[in-house]
């Protein structure tokens, strides 16, 4: 994850003295993705119900990237469009809530597997604004990832 520019401390003060922003590091996905993804699974085939295979599978998708990558979903500061293909959510691995979170950009093992898991390929993560509310759910809930 070297190829990644890495960020100041959330709270810390830029040159210009601006307060920088809480950030999260992962991968930005869109509602449509889940189809995507559970059709690359083979998930729920049988479910015809769009919204119901999207709901079923993100849950799929959120234990299976806590339990098996050490990374988490979370919402995003970007409100649906209607569409499905903005980016909604993100599995996120890392933040810049602290410097031992900004570590894990240097020790984070998962990587090239997570990337194989979501069907994606490594240059499609960056860093993007969490929906606060959830982020400090999941924070207040004891997620270490962020």
């Amino acid at each position: 994850m070297a190829q990644f520019p890495v960020p100041q401390l959330y709270k810390s003060k830029t040159s210009r003295g601006k307060s920088v922003d809480f950030i999260v590091f992962g991968f930005p996905l869109c509602n449509n993705y889940l189809l995507d993804f559970a059709d690359a699974h083979k998930l729920l085939v049988d479910e015809q119900d769009p919204w119901r295979r999207r709901l079923n599978v993100y849950v799929q998708l959120a234990w299976t990237v806590k339990k098996q990558f050490d990374a988490v979903c979370v919402d995003l500061s970007e409100k649906e469009d209607g569409s499905g293909d903005n980016a909604s959510f993100c599995v996120a691995i890392t933040s810049n809530r602290t410097q031992r979170h900004l570590s894990r950009m240097q020790t984070y093992p998962h990587f090239e597997k997570l990337t194989k898991f979501l069907c994606l390929s490594p240059e499609a993560a960056g860093w993007m604004f969490p929906d606060r509310a959830d982020a400090n759910e999941l924070i207040k809930d004891g997620i270490k990832v962020i």
